[in-house]
């Protein structure tokens, strides 16, 4: 089993959870080189074992919560959100199946990525049921419009986001494409989005947060860098300019295939598809390998200034 960074669709059919698989495609520096890097890698088939086949077509029945963008899956404390109560036997059998995956894909990707896992912090797994292409979403919540990802409820502090994704749909490629990397978008319109120290909050970021400062203290502390990539996210989903004339390359993952990326670095579009699953990772800038080219590294030296408190 080979990573593919091909033009062309990628995936097999699902393999049982049994069957053999070799947890180690590439060497951990050749990896995380192409990741750092802007590289999106897909390995067709996944390279650890998904829900079975059961458990997949209970998965196909389970419907959002009205308002939520996912089912989310916390690792660290055990608890799931954003679906549809039908009973407390199967919203069990949900979190069962999610826990799975999560334990499933940090254990895969822990490794592959032995560095990075020595110091991350593994972020939520969520379940999409929804049909990308067809979703009435706010304009800035939408993933079907080209876009480099910051959380608004979960600062990243200046820590890389790599995420991985699954295709578990029984019979249809999920349809992405992938633009530019962090560092060329910042050429063309870090100005334009508002650098940090010249740009001044409007009153719906102030509102939100104090939101957050109310019921999430722990987290209340944006850094300059934080508010910067929110911005910079909001930019370019908005921005006619760049979602029109920005170059695209398209990837057709088929059912049964993962792909991985940093995405607070490389912009893509999620433009068709649904049931996926997905896994985030907060990734330590001290596991880096370039962190010089992260993106709190380019807008630093961008700013001539510290975009992150000295204990990031």
């Amino acid at each position: 089993m080979q990573p593919s960074s091909q033009n062309e669709p990628v995936g097999q059919a699902f393999l049982p959870a049994g069957a053999d698989r070799n947890v180690r495609p590439t060497s951990e520096a050749a990896l995380a080189e192409r990741l750092e890097r802007g590289e999106l890698v897909a390995y067709a088939p996944c390279p650890f074992a998904l829900p079975n086949a059961d458990e997949r077509a209970f998965l196909y029945q389970q419907k959002l919560r009205t308002s939520k963008k996912n089912i989310a899956f916390n690792p660290k404390s055990g608890r799931l959100t954003g679906f549809q109560v039908q009973s407390t036997q199967r919203a069990a059998r949900l979190n069962s199946i999610l826990a799975d995956f999560s334990q499933n894909a940090t254990t895969w990707l822990a490794g592959a990525l032995p560095r990075y896992a020595s110091c991350w912090r593994p972020d939520r797994a969520t379940y999409r049921p929804e049909e990308e292409a067809t979703r009435k979403l706010r304009l800035t919540a939408r993933n079907d419009l080209l876009h480099i990802d910051a959380f608004p409820s979960r600062p990243s502090g200046g820590w890389r986001i790599l995420r991985l994704y699954v295709n578990i749909h029984p019979t249809a490629s999920r349809v992405w494409a992938t633009s530019e990397t962090f560092g060329k978008l910042f050429e063309q319109y870090g100005v334009a989005a508002g650098l940090p120290h010249a740009f001044t909050e409007g009153w719906t970021v102030r509102l939100q947060e104090g939101l957050l400062r109310l019921f999430q203290p722990a987290k209340s502390n944006r850094s300059d860098y934080d508010r910067f990539m929110l911005r910079f996210h909001h930019f370019l989903k908005t921005s006619d300019h760049f979602q029109e004339r920005a170059p695209r390359k398209l990837w057709h993952f088929a059912p049964g295939t993962a792909w991985l990326a940093f995405t607070d670095a490389l912009s893509h579009a999620d433009l068709r598809g649904r049931y996926a699953l997905e896994h985030s990772f907060f990734i330590s800038p001290d596991a880096l390998s370039h962190p010089e080219i992260a993106p709190a590294a380019i807008l630093q030296k961008a700013c001539g200034m510290p975009v992150l408190p000295s204990a990031a």
